[in-house]
């Protein structure tokens, strides 16, 4: 169980996370300007991604293939 302490901290970071993805700048300069340090924000910001059960939390997507209609189907000579 966490802490007091714990939950406050994660919720503090996870604010700063959101508040980063919101303003549109990059992680360095988002952390220069609030006074964070830039490898702590990358571990949060790694921790704020939903996990899959230790797998890749990628999102499925469907790829359009070109596609083209022979006009006619090869025939193989035996």
């Amino acid at each position: 169980m966490k802490t007091q302490f714990a939950q406050n901290r994660a919720a503090r970071w996870m604010a700063h996370v959101q508040q980063w993805r919101e303003s549109g700048l990059g992680k360095t300069r988002y952390c220069r300007e609030n006074g964070l340090a830039l490898s702590t924000f990358r571990y949060w910001i790694t921790k704020s991604r939903p996990s899959s059960g230790g797998e890749s939390a990628a999102i499925p997507a469907l790829v359009a293939l070109p596609f083209t209609f022979a006009s006619k189907a090869p025939s193989i000579g035996l």
